[in-house]
């Protein structure tokens, strides 16, 4: 969950030049294309009427909507499609999966014109990209964070807390949002939202096991040492994924989840990781 760069040096005019090279779009209509992306920037891509931009030629919204099939790899902008693509390396949305769409932050069937604006194009994962919703709601609370536009950088929000199951010693991991320090209430709300709408309390289950498992023999061997020793490791991962990720990754969280449960980093992560036999070192 983090923000991205905008592309470098985007021409919005040389952009509608090569779209639309036969005429089709009148050059008074350019400027108010023009216009509009200069709104969308200016109110954070957030839904609204003036977005929409109605009253123009009902051709313009059609030929701006089928315009999209130029941002493929065989269109007239697949230059822009591989460029949006090469801005992450994983999907903003979960934090994990690999790049493979781009997905209207305002969606294409309700904002027509703004159907091949870069900004409004996030190169994100199939299935975060099948899992948002299809129309955007009325309440500010419910607007989805935009990912080049929303500044999330000065927050530290996702939380991980971590505990183990006190009879069969199975680990938990719970994501939440915290308020911090100079988050207004509305974002606050959204960034919750976030988690749901994504469904990534379900998608971190999955991967959580499977990253701690990459991480089976260092816990095992820092653990030979002591528990705080464990527990120390578990802190300098924390910090290290922070600086590699953002303060938000959720790889950050949750191993300054699991440095924060004494039960994990003082054995119970052997358990939990489902490491029966004990090594050598352990019985000597």
């Amino acid at each position: 969950m983090w923000n991205l760069k905008q592309l470098a040096d985007f021409d919005a005019k040389k952009h509608l030049d090569t779209v639309f090279a036969d005429g089709e779009v009148t050059e008074p209509e350019k400027s108010d294309l023009l216009a509009l992306y200069k709104r969308y920037v200016a109110t954070n891509g957030r839904p609204s009427d003036e977005l929409r931009a109605e009253g123009h030629r009902k051709e313009l919204y059609e030929l701006i909507h089928k315009a999209y099939g130029q941002v493929q790899d065989n269109g007239r902008l697949k230059q822009l499609r591989a460029d949006l693509k090469l801005l992450a390396d994983y999907c903003p949305y979960c934090g994990f999966a690999p790049i493979s769409d781009l997905d209207h932050h305002l969606q294409r069937a309700h904002f027509k014109l703004l159907s091949i604006y870069p900004l409004n194009l996030v190169p994100c994962c199939s299935p975060c990209n099948a899992g948002k919703r299809r129309k955007p709601s009325d309440d500010p609370a419910k607007h989805q964070i935009h990912t080049y536009l929303d500044s999330l950088s000065n927050f530290d929000f996702l939380r991980a807390k971590a505990s183990l199951h006190p009879k069969t010693g199975a680990l938990k991991v719970q994501y939440s949002i915290e308020q911090c320090e100079g988050m207004s209430d509305e974002l606050y709300r959204r960034l919750q939202l976030h988690l749901e709408e994504f469904d990534l309390q379900a998608k971190y289950n999955r991967q959580v096991n499977i990253h701690l498992g990459e991480h089976e023999h260092s816990m095992s061997s820092t653990f030979a040492r002591g528990p705080e020793e464990l527990r120390s490791w578990l802190v300098g991962t924390a910090d290290a994924n922070k600086k590699r990720f953002g303060a938000n990754d959720w790889r950050r969280a949750l191993f300054a989840g699991l440095a924060l449960c004494p039960a994990f980093w003082s054995g119970g992560f052997r358990k939990a990781l489902g490491l029966k036999d004990q090594p050598d070192w352990a019985a000597a």
